[in-house]
């Protein structure tokens, strides 16, 4: 499939209503890293839709520091789909993702209702220096693209659409831990955005210590109530991250705060059943 047959096909999609909100309740986020030989790290890309999609329109941006290999789809949600087109441009650092269920004669189903990988960035380091990678939702232009979910609608009367919705995607940082040179220690306190974010019902926080020393972790909502404790004692130097379960909370934000011998440092994150 050609680039070219690509972009008209996503354009052709994004022409034929006008972008609207829809309720489908759809989050998109970052899994956990997966870590490689050779410097290569993979970062599942996640979504979890609760309406049948089909299409997505997916621009990203990366930070520098890496370089964006390939995108594949083996083993994922996505991996019956007929268009599976990943656009890679590592001199402005993006790539444009695009994917179909049904580009030939043959029927095919959009993509199911649930929670799952979609597409595997695989990120090789190639600044020493770097200790994580920023990805996030971009606009493109000439053509147009933006984060866009297509999906069939029905009428009362059976008659089928097209209606699409723009997910919000924040900013998300994963940390590159193990995929760098083996001397490459975090020199300062960082603690990033956790991942996937939105998220439900598990997330992941991934910070960084430049020593060992006591570290705790602590979830709060809204009202600065204690929901959970993840970490609390000593832990060594480097990249570290801890898991939330959140099954037994309500969605809405929360508050993670990573505290430490000499530093304090809070974020926000969302919970979306």
């Amino acid at each position: 499939m050609t680039k070219r047959f690509y972009t008209l096909a996503v354009v052709a999609i994004a022409l034929l209503v006008p972008s609207m909100a829809f309720g489908a309740a759809t989050s998109f986020g970052v899994a956990k890293t997966i870590t490689g030989e050779n410097n290569l790290v993979t970062v599942p890309l996640e979504i979890s839709n609760k309406a049948n999609l089909t299409a997505l329109d997916i621009p990203l941006s990366f930070t520098e520091g890496v370089t964006l290999k390939e995108v594949n789809f083996e083993g994922t949600r996505v991996e019956y789909f007929d268009l599976k087109v990943a656009s890679i441009d590592n001199e402005n650092r993006t790539v444009l993702i695009g994917l179909l269920p049904q580009m030939s004669h043959q029927a095919k189903p959009d993509l199911a209702a649930g929670t799952g990988t979609i597409a595997n960035l695989v990120f090789e380091i190639t600044d020493p220096s770097v200790k994580n990678v920023t990805v996030e939702a971009v606009k493109m232009t000439n053509p147009h693209h933006e984060l866009t979910f297509v999906y069939h609608a029905f009428s009362q009367g059976g008659q089928r659409s097209i209606e699409l919705e723009k997910p919000k995607f924040e900013a998300v940082t994963v940390a590159l831990s193990g995929g760098a040179p083996a001397g490459n220690m975090p020199v300062e306190f960082s603690l990033s955005q956790n991942y996937p974010n939105p998220f439900n019902p598990t997330t992941v926080i991934a910070y960084g210590l430049p020593v060992a020393q006591r570290v705790n972790l602590t979830i709060y909502n809204v009202l600065g109530q204690t929901v959970a404790t993840l970490v609390d004692g000593v832990q060594q130097a480097g990249p570290q991250q801890a898991e939330w379960n959140a099954s037994d909370n309500s969605s809405g934000v929360y508050f993670y705060r990573l505290t430490t011998e000499q530093n304090t440092e809070t974020r926000k994150m969302l919970l979306l059943k």
